[in-house]
């Protein structure tokens, strides 16, 4: 019995909402393959956004516009530039005027409307920034103090949350820097790295951080393609395995060692390694680590004849830091009773890697020294970052 056109036109309206709503979660912008050079991603992002995305001197730069750049040698595709305010970049990937969009975090909502990257490429732990001269020391006393956070982003909405703090929102992190710097805020609500590298980048002093974060999370790429999320995801994983993630990363995020740091920092574990407590090993151990904050910070091993209960030289030196309010590990090493730099035991690895995926681990001997990021001697930590 032929099909009424009534029907036919009810089935035929049906299946183009059913698409219509699907190409609204994907929206698929680019066709890609990874031998096809001819193909361009528009990629926006934030403007101000460093060390991940920021303009420089009428130029753009970043660790993100790096890796997507070799991403796409990998993959055989160039990619257009697309700097904007935060909220605006947000607004234009919505509307499909862009394929990718850097710094995204994941959330719920997010994950129903967008791909997003397999391998996160970043964290983005946010933090409160206060002044050496402030009073405040956890974010419970914020209450009646004006805090300062990025429009649009998740550090805004956390802010937002807080009963009895009062919001004041800027378009640009960068705003909100200066913001507590002169005073006109008493707190600063922003992501560590972005916030560390403008204070390195424009020799800022008299800032601190509070220990803990409101959030932990790691950044991806936003994508609207899904053919174009596999060829990233396949980029990323060759990267990541030959090596030149590693070597993008330190480039951007890690400062390097000075030969007086490296020694003030051996002959700090050795000194610490004469008041090991060992009576049943025998084994002195001397350990030191720097932080960005240009200090140094000792342990030794202390044994117990309870084994489980004796705690190493690098754990010692670690939680001194941190039990002082002075997080951010910049380089560690371990001096072992032969006068060799050695790498971490597992266990140390992963609590250094839980501070800064970048800490610096002197190995060698006789002043033949050389540095690895922890990332690279434990690829494979665990992380519970979303």
């Amino acid at each position: 019995m032929p099909m009424r056109p009534t029907w036919f036109f009810a089935v035929l309206v049906a299946l183009i909402i059913i698409a219509s709503g699907q190409a609204i979660a994907v929206a698929p912008s680019v066709t890609l393959k990874a031998t096809d050079n001819a193909t361009t991603i528009r990629f926006v992002f934030d403007r101000d956004y460093g060390p991940f995305t920021y303009e420089d001197n009428g130029s753009v730069r970043g660790f993100e516009l790096d890796l997507l750049n070799l991403i796409g040698e990998v993959e055989g595709f160039s990619v257009t530039q697309q700097p904007m305010i935060w909220a605006d970049a947000q607004l234009s990937f919505q509307k499909g005027q862009a394929d990718v969009i850097g710094g995204f975090i994941k959330t719920e909502e997010r994950q129903k409307l967008y791909n997003f990257t397999e391998s996160p490429h970043g964290t983005w732990d946010i933090m409160t920034f206060v002044r050496d001269d402030s009073g405040i020391k956890s974010a419970s006393m914020l209450k009646g103090k004006k805090v300062a956070a990025q429009k649009g982003s998740v550090s805004y909405d956390i802010v937002k949350n807080q009963t009895g703090v009062q919001l004041l929102g800027y378009d640009y992190e960068q705003e909100c820097l200066q913001a507590l710097l002169q005073g006109e805020a008493d707190a600063f609500v922003c992501g560590s790295s972005s916030t560390r590298f403008r204070i390195r980048q424009q020799n800022i002093s008299g800032i601190r951080a509070l220990a803990t974060p409101w959030e932990m999370h790691s950044l991806y790429f936003g994508v609207r393609d899904r053919e174009l999320k596999e060829s990233l995801d396949r980029g990323m994983e060759t990267i990541i395995q030959d090596g030149r993630y590693d070597q993008l990363y330190r480039r951007w995020f890690v400062r390097e060692l000075e030969g007086p740091e490296i020694s003030a920092l051996v002959n700090a574990s050795y000194e610490a390694s004469l008041n090991a407590y060992a009576p049943y090993s025998g084994f002195a151990v001397g350990a030191a680590v720097l932080t960005d904050s240009g200090r140094i910070y000792s342990g030794c091993n202390i044994e117990n004849a309870l084994y489980g209960y004796s705690t190493s030289a690098l754990k010692v030196a670690i939680f001194k830091a941190i039990s002082d309010g002075d997080g951010n590990i910049r380089a560690a090493v371990n001096f072992l009773p032969d006068g060799s730099a050695v790498a971490p035991a597992g266990d140390e690895r992963q609590i250094l890697f839980e501070f800064n995926r970048g800490t610096l681990v002197i190995l060698g001997e006789n002043g033949n020294y050389e540095t690895k990021m922890v990332s690279e001697i434990f690829p494979y930590a665990f992380e519970m970052r979303s």
